[in-house]
């Protein structure tokens, strides 16, 4: 402790006083701690004469300031950057693995990733069951008017045929009543009815199947168009698929006689089965029968995209079942639930068009005692279901395939390329990545 002054208030030769007007009681003295200086160290004052430790710097002042050569509190000392500031050398937006925006400019750890391209109906990365079924819908939306324009067509071609065949059907089989009544029993005449109704109904059913096959290869090229944001009209997607369209009836007409080959083995081990066992056969062929099915559909789901493939990539039928059955391997329960959901959904879009239909024709028909309104209603049906259904069920096969092959061979990349240097044929960039 530094003694006090004398009463007179004179200082003594060691000692230091306060101005005059200044109360005897002063603060502590500040303490004698170096100011922290640059690398290398900077000579420190030399220390005050003899009794006063502080030095030769005054107290603070009476607003409670440091003494003069030091910077206000809260200031780092000369030299040093200003606090919050990435240290010289460093650039702005922190350094490196700190939790900043690295090397780069600066950026919040909370900030979202950038966002994929999107020229079409869906971004050019592999895409979410959610975004697949928009991406279906976004085909209708992007393209109304070929879109609808073509399953219209389509639609109604087909109920026109099915409502002709399935009248003609109902008109051999009322023709012989002698089954009904049994006042004479006409065997040949029964069965060239059965065989004219079986006709009417057959024919109309392979020409409604050829428009389905017509229908997927269309707006399978209109979907691959659509997802790098071209919109053709009905001549050019027809010019894209008419090199294509007989190898897609082959594919078609192949995949069904393998799974009409696999049921009718069935049906002949389960007979084979009854006549060897007897009435024990119920079981083995109860379980022979969910064996084939599940092969069946595990079948089915690993060529499902083979369509897209014959059609976008210019395969032939061969290669296309061959291309499908590698792209989805390793995704088969993927593929299986986008294709039920999509089964799902047509089924109900189906349903809500086609119970109003059939609720009124039924009311029709009891009020007229006629078949003609029920034969009528379920034309009309086919053709509003066909119109909201055909697009869709297709547009979710095409999305699959571009999918598993932006998953599987990075075609987002081949894609946002071709943005860069557009071709004029939209199928090009699909075919360029193997």
């Amino acid at each position: 402790m530094s003694q006090q002054p004398p009463p007179d208030g004179t200082p003594g030769p060691d000692r230091w006083a306060p101005p005059s007007g200044w109360s005897p009681e002063q603060p502590p003295a500040w303490p004698s701690v170096p100011a922290p200086g640059p690398p290398g160290g900077v000579p420190q004052p030399p220390p005050g004469p003899a009794g006063n430790p502080q030095g030769p710097y005054p107290p603070p002042g009476p607003a409670g300031n440091p003494p003069p050569g030091y910077p206000p509190p809260g200031y780092p000392p000369p030299g040093y950057p200003p606090p919050g500031y990435a240290p010289p050398g460093y650039p702005q937006g922190g350094v490196p693995g700190a939790g900043g925006g690295g090397w780069g400019q600066p950026q919040h750890p909370w900030a979202p990733p950038p966002q994929a391209p999107k020229p079409g109906i869906v971004p050019l990365r592999p895409l979410g069951v959610g975004e697949l079924l928009d991406g279906a819908l976004g085909l209708i939306r992007s393209n109304p008017k070929t879109v609808l324009g073509l399953a219209a067509a389509i639609s109604a071609i087909s109920a026109l045929i099915q409502t002709v065949g399935i009248w003609i059907s109902l008109q051999a089989l009322g023709a012989p009543t002698t089954i009904v009544t049994g006042d004479s029993l006409d065997i040949a005449a029964d069965l060239a009815a059965l065989a004219a109704a079986g006709f009417a109904q057959l024919v109309p059913a392979l020409v409604a199947g050829f428009l389905q096959v017509l229908a997927s290869g269309l707006f399978i090229v209109l979907v691959a168009a659509a997802v790098l944001g071209h919109r053709l009209d009905a001549s050019r997607t027809w010019q894209h698929l008419r090199p294509r369209l007989l190898p897609l009836i082959g594919l078609t007409v192949l995949m069904g006689l393998g799974f009409l080959v696999v049921t009718a083995g069935l049906v002949a081990g389960i007979v084979l089965l009854a006549t060897t066992v007897g009435e024990w056969a119920i079981l083995p062929g109860l379980l022979l029968s969910l064996a084939t099915i599940g092969v069946m559909v595990l079948v089915y789901v690993r060529l499902a995209v083979a369509s897209p493939a014959l059609v976008i990539e210019g395969l032939g039928p061969i290669a296309a079942l061959r291309r499908s059955w590698h792209l989805v391997r390793g995704s088969w329960w993927r593929v299986l639930g986008i294709l039920l959901l999509s089964a799902i959904i047509t089924n109900l879009l189906t349903a809500i068009v086609s119970v109003p239909i059939s609720t009124v024709a039924s009311l029709m028909t009891g009020f007229s005692e006629s078949l003609l309104p029920s034969v009528l209603a379920a034309g009309i049906a086919t053709l509003v279901a066909g119109i909201v259904t055909l697009p869709f069920s297709s547009a979710v096969t095409g999305l699959l395939y571009t999918d598993l092959r932006m998953r599987r061979e990075a075609l987002d990349i081949q894609l946002v390329s071709a943005g860069v240097t557009p071709s004029a044929d939209p199928l090009q960039p699909y075919r360029q990545v193997r």
